[in-house]
């Protein structure tokens, strides 16, 4: 039998799946040792915040302090301990990196772990996973992967990894329904799988401007590319929005490549678009608050949290079936629409949108369910039970997951 994958954004109940453990209330923290490439600000969130609220010592061993493509200021952390293990980086592109970190073995035999998380499968983390099996230390693997984006379809070296550690593996944290079934492909147990969601690094504003509010139509958040981002096929939406006697008003979020073409694609079309660059966080909520629609045209995403930063500023989303979060957060709530790469629909549909303040004020409602479902309490939860599931050890209080961000 399945054990319940997503935690229910409602008022926590006892969870029967969860083994209760029962003890003196004196018994040390649970030490939690979390191997990844580098720190995000969603997860140094998410890290503080279990750290902080949970009956556990978290301990990051991250591969260097911050990939050469990102630009973000991270804050120092607060309640878990944040190590960079000196070893060799290759980057193989701006979404690809190779990390070969041996001094992870030596500081895990040191720190002497109750539970490993492996954030991810590359040289360190194997390593760290052949430590763990060895001294037969619980293994938690921890993706964002998707079937669709899965390097070992395409790789025998990517392959090999997932086969040798996914199923020595005692627990499998997904951020999605899709990603414990990637998991599963290598020989996770179905029984032994958590959804543990993406959060966002921040909180939504308090009070979510209306329709007429906004001064934006169309919003375009991300690396500026077309291979995966889609900004050439964003170019192509506006140009038909335009064809159609619409001249929306555009903001385009983020850096990349393509930046220059896309500006001149949309100044041809009409479009004195505002291109901000590279935000940092404080700065994102008031951005996807300005504009009434994001329009996300991925051409492949694991998940894709930018549609999570924008249903938190109460900004329906549209987005194409190759990011994970379009299926599993956009249209499992009906905070958006999920519609296939074919510009003149996108085109029609914003138009509509921007349109009909009512037809968007519907999908606006439903945003406030679809943000419960990645709340930091509902992610506290989600990695609170995997640690139960895999240690057998009581890792503090359940979660309220009913809290909102």
């Amino acid at each position: 039998m399945r054990i319940d994958r997503r935690i229910a954004a409602a008022p926590c109940t006892p969870t029967t799946n969860v083994p209760t453990i029962a003890g003196p209330t004196s018994r040390a923290p649970i030490r939690v040792a979390i191997i990844t490439g580098a720190i995000a600000p969603y997860t140094n969130r998410l890290f503080d915040s279990a750290a902080s609220q949970l009956d556990v010592e978290i301990e990051v061993l991250a591969c260097e302090a911050i990939e050469p493509q990102r630009k973000w200021l991270l804050p120092k952390p607060e309640h878990y301990t944040l190590t960079h293990l000196p070893g060799l980086r290759y980057h193989v592109s701006y979404t690809s990196h190779i990390y070969f970190n041996p001094a992870v073995i030596g500081r895990l035999r040191r720190s002497r772990p109750d539970i490993v998380v492996l954030d991810g499968f590359f040289p360190t983390v194997l390593l760290a996973a052949l430590w763990a099996f060895r001294a037969r230390v619980p293994v938690a693997v921890m993706t964002d992967g998707s079937r669709e984006t899965d390097p070992g379809s395409r790789s025998r070296i990517h392959r090999l990894m997932r086969e040798i550690i996914v199923p020595r593996a005692t627990i499998g944290l997904g951020a999605s329904d899709d990603s414990l079934a990637l998991l599963e492909l290598y020989g996770l147990r179905p029984d032994r799988g958590v959804v543990l969601p993406i959060n966002s690094a921040w909180d939504g504003p308090r009070v979510r401007p209306s329709f007429g509010d906004r001064p934006f139509d169309i919003l375009f958040s991300g690396s500026i590319d077309d291979n995966r981002k889609g900004a050439l096929f964003f170019a192509d939406v506006i140009e038909r929005m335009v064809a159609m006697g619409r001249h929306p008003t555009v903001r385009v979020l983020g850096d990349g490549p393509l930046r220059e073409t896309l500006r001149e694609r949309l100044a041809a079309s009409g479009i004195a678009a505002r291109f901000d660059g590279f935000l940092q966080q404080n700065d994102l909520p008031a951005a996807y608050a300005s504009a009434k629609l994001l329009l996300f045209p991925s051409r492949g995403d694991p998940w894709g949290l930018v549609a999570n930063e924008a249903l938190l500023c109460g900004t329906p989303v549209i987005g194409s079936p190759h990011a994970i979060s379009s299926v599993e957060l956009v249209e499992r709530f009906g905070a958006g629409l999920m519609l296939p790469l074919d510009a003149d629909a996108w085109a029609a549909a914003a138009v509509r949108l921007i349109r009909e303040p009512g037809a968007w004020a519907a999908f606006q409602e439903r945003h406030a369910e679809a943000c419960r479902s990645f709340s930091i309490p509902t992610c506290v939860e989600a990695l609170r039970k995997a640690i139960v599931l895999a240690t057998g050890r009581d890792a503090g209080a359940q979660q309220n997951v009913g809290a909102n961000t």
